[in-house]
C-alpha cells in the first residue's frame, strides 16, 4: 500500500508539473473560466494565440490528474485507518470524492462552454456564475479533506508532520483566494498550486521510505 501511495503521489505531482509547464508555454489555463465574466471576455480569451489549444491541454492533463489524486486519496484513506479514527477518515474521503466530482463537473462544463462559443451557440452570463460557485465549493471541499487527512499525516513521522504543515498553508491561501477579486489573486493561485504539488512530492518521499523500511524489516525477519 505504501509503494502504491508513493507511485500515485509521484504521478500526481508530475502531472501538475506538466500542467504548469503548459500554462507557462501557452499562457492559457482553466483558471480564467473559474470566475464569472462577460461572454465576450471568454471569446477574447479563446481567440488569443494558443488560448484554445492551451486550455484543452490544461483540461486534458487535469482530467488525468483527477484519476491520480482520486486514487491516491482512496488508498490514503485505507492506509490511515491504521492511525486515525475511521469516522474522521470516512469524512475526509467523502470530502475528497466531492472534490473529485466537482472537479470533473468543472472541466466538462468548461469544455461545454468552449464548444458552445466555438460553435456559435448561445452562452449566458449564468454559465460563468454557476462555474464560479461550483469551483469555489470544489476547492473548499478539498480544504476540508486535506485538513482531516493532515491529522493522519501527523502520525507518520517527521516527513508526515512536514506534509501536514504544507497542507495547513494550502488551506488559508485558498480561502483568501475565494474572497479576493480574481485578477488580484494570481500569485496566491500559484502559491496554492505550489503547496499542493509540494505535498505530493513529500508524500512520494514519505511512502516510498515507509515501503523500504517495511521491506527491510520483512527481510530481517
Amino acid at each position: 500500500m505504501d509503494r502504491t501511495l508513493g507511485l500515485l503521489a509521484t504521478l500526481a505531482a508530475a502531472t501538475v508539473a506538466a500542467m504548469v509547464a503548459g500554462i507557462l508555454l501557452t499562457h492559457s489555463s482553466q483558471d480564467f473560466f473559474q470566475s464569472a465574466r462577460a461572454v465576450d471576455d471568454y471569446r477574447a480569451f479563446l481567440g488569443a494565440p494558443s488560448g484554445a489549444v492551451g486550455l484543452r491541454i490544461n483540461l486534458g492533463l487535469d482530467n488525468l490528474f483527477m484519476i491520480f489524486y482520486g486514487a491516491f486519496f482512496v488508498v490514503l484513506a485505507a492506509r490511515l485507518r491504521e492511525v486515525l479514527d475511521a469516522r474522521l477518515v470516512g469524512v475526509a474521503l467523502a470530502a475528497a470524492m466531492l472534490t473529485l466530482l466537482l472537479d470533473s463537473l468543472e472541466n466538462h462544463h468548461i469544455m461545454t462552454t468552449v464548444h458552445a462559443i466555438e460553435a456559435g451557440l448561445p452562452v449566458s452570463a449564468g454559465d460563468g456564475e454557476f462555474q464560479m460557485a461550483a469551483s469555489q465549493i470544489k476547492f473548499h471541499a478539498s480544504y476540508l479533506a486535506t485538513f482531516l487527512f493532515s491529522l493522519g499525516f501527523l502520525r507518520l513521522g517527521g516527513v508526515g508532520r512536514l506534509i501536514a504543515i504544507v497542507l495547513w498553508c494550502y488551506i488559508p491561501c485558498g480561502v483568501l483566494i475565494s474572497v479576493l477579486p480574481p485578477d488580484s489573486a494570481k500569485l496566491l493561485v500559484l502559491g496554492r498550486t505550489i503547496f499542493f504539488v509540494f505535498a505530493f512530492v513529500l508524500s512520494a518521499i514519505l511512502f516510498f521510505s515507509l515501503a523500504r523500511t517495511e521491506r527491510s524489516v520483512t527481510v530481517a525477519r
